[in-house]
């Protein structure tokens, strides 16, 4: 018989294994809670265990990764490293929200999981040029990089020779002219002054057409000629070496050979009004730090300015480096008269003509010292009453719209005599932000002592592409 402490043994022993089963069946439940939450977290073996519990092999962990005796912790999408396809990995260790995207040939499900962003029928493919993704080294969608073809204009790049037009502008896009490839200089010719609200600009390398000609709606800026200047590393004739198109061998030992040379070319040198020294009271848009020289303005405000002081040879050959070439006399006289029909530019809308004697407040073209450099700085140089670096009334192109043509060439008057192709040294006598007033005339300027090294403060360059 069993007695009455035996009974109440069994019972206890009885009521403790039942509360023992409901703690596990809670243990259980609360466990497969667990196991849901991790396995919606994207847990790999969401019945394993814990992160830090001991371990002998990847099974027993719920991220299948067994390291140092210990589980490591659940990375979400699955283990990148364990060499097993799970998570929401699309292949082994790679695609999905978490493990690197997958090489050519692994499998994928969008473009996302694959290193190419090409995911064709369920498999990576590698980069093409006709695949309509940007991809690979391509520097826009099928175009640019070591593979694909080069990129059009407006197109994205990172070098030149990622453009049909081998030029890649600061903003790392393709523009059409190698000149037009910086910002002041390059971007900043039209209406309004930089940095002004309502400034209209464009690229300094616009053009318009004419005669069947696409003739350059803004002279030449200094910041064009540092563009192919720093290009070649002041070495032109080694550009010219190559015989572009349109240029002429004979003229490319003149051309300089290192930046020094180059420098020199546009500097001072003998020219006439080129030297802004204390002494020299001259004005000259192409900055550059030298010797005995102090600029009023920055590198960045003379680049928008029209370049003048600059030899013909330069101006030609920069022509040439876009394509085209130094506009002729002919062409220069049709666009101040709008080929033959008025006698100043704007007269296609409005018949007013030009007054010396109102000059100032004449609107339409820069003449008689009527520009004025804004923000000058406070401690500006000055000659008398005004700047003694003259550079300070040379105006960016464009920067007098109402004196435009009927095509929209801007400055056919005003601001800078022309170079003309019809011979070296040969120029259109027009107007300047000088004293000089409107001939109409072809002239010749005078050959000096540095022998093919000429230029003036007064004239500068037109390019026009056939």
């Amino acid at each position: 018989m069993i007695g009455m402490n035996q009974v109440a043994t069994r019972t206890s022993r009885v009521s403790r294994v039942v509360m023992g089963l409901a703690s596990v069946v809670g243990v259980v439940l609360v466990g497969t809670s667990a196991c849901t939450s991790e396995l919606e977290a994207g847990a790999p073996n969401p019945d394993g265990k814990d992160q830090g519990a001991e371990c002998v092999d990847d099974a027993e962990c719920k991220s299948l990764h067994c390291a140092a005796g210990k589980c490591s912790a659940v990375v979400a999408g699955g283990n990148p490293t364990d060499g097993i396809k799970n998570g929401d990995e699309t292949d082994i260790d790679c695609g999905g929200a978490s493990a690197p995207k997958c090489s050519d040939g692994k499998s994928c499900e969008v473009a996302r999981d694959c290193e190419s962003a090409s995911c064709v029928r369920g498999t990576c493919k590698a980069p093409a040029p006709d695949d309509g993704i940007k991809n690979g080294d391509e520097t826009d969608i099928d175009c640019g990089g070591s593979k694909a073809p080069k990129c059009a204009v407006d197109k994205g790049c990172k070098a030149d020779e990622d453009c049909d037009s081998d030029a890649c502008s600061y903003a790392k896009k393709c523009v059409e002219f190698k000149s037009c490839t910086g910002h002041f200089g390059g971007d900043t010719c039209g209406a309004g002054e930089t940095g002004e609200a309502g400034a209209k600009h464009e690229s300094c390398c616009a053009t318009a057409s004419s005669n069947g000609k696409r003739i350059g709606k803004y002279h030449v800026t200094a910041g064009r000629m540092r563009a192919f200047v720093e290009r070649f590393g002041g070495n032109l004739r080694q550009w010219a070496d190559t015989s572009p198109a349109g240029w002429n061998d004979a003229w490319t030992s003149i051309l300089p050979t290192s930046m020094d040379d180059a420098l020199f070319m546009l500097g001072p040198n003998v020219k006439r009004g080129c030297s802004i020294s204390q002494q020299g009271k001259g004005a000259r848009s192409y900055w550059q730090a030298l010797a005995g020289e102090t600029s009023d303005f920055s590198k960045d405000v003379l680049d928008e300015k029209a370049l003048n002081c600059v030899p013909w040879h330069l101006a030609q050959a920069l022509c040439v480096f876009d394509g085209g070439r130094l506009t002729t006399h002919a062409e220069n006289l049709a666009q101040i008269t709008n080929d033959g029909t008025t006698t100043w530019p704007w007269q296609f809308q409005d018949n007013t003509p030009y007054s010396e004697r109102d000059h100032p407040a004449d609107g339409r073209l820069v003449h008689r010292y009527s520009y004025a450099t804004p923000n000058p700085p406070a401690d500006m140089r000055r000659d008398g009453a005004g700047p003694l670096d003259r550079t300070f009334f040379v105006a960016p192109p464009g920067r007098r719209p109402t004196g435009g043509n009927a095509i929209g060439v801007q400055d056919a008057v005003g601001n800078l005599l022309t170079w003309a192709n019809d011979g070296v040294r040969r120029f259109t006598y027009s107007m300047s932000w000088e004293n000089h007033e409107k001939q109409n005339t072809l002239r010749t300027w005078a050959q000096d002592s540095q022998n093919e090294v000429n230029g003036y403060y007064a004239i500068g360059a037109r390019c026009v592409f056939e």
